[in-house]
């Protein structure tokens, strides 16, 4: 859902297209009908702008995760260090 920044540590909320960026991920999840099948569909997920700069969301081991960009800055700061700049 695009209701705010998929950055767990960001309070930051969605409301133009034009501030931050979007992905599409595509997530596969086991059917709930328990046969064992695989389902595939797309989600779209929200960075802020200042996540956005630092982080990028990413399918990994099952879940949506946020990670560090390789050209960040200092790739080695926490997410949660980002929240700062949604609370002023």
């Amino acid at each position: 859902m695009l209701s705010k920044c998929a950055n767990p540590a960001c309070s930051a909320r969605f409301r133009y297209l034009r501030q931050g960026r979007i992905f599409n991920l595509e997530v596969n999840k086991l059917s709930p009908s328990g046969d064992g099948e695989l389902r595939h569909r797309f989600e779209h997920f929200w960075l802020c702008g200042p996540c956005a700069a630092v982080l990028e969301v990413v399918w990994q081991n099952g879940a949506v995760n946020t990670r560090p960009l390789c050209s960040a800055p200092d790739s080695r700061s926490s997410p949660r260090v980002l929240a700062a700049h949604a609370s002023s």
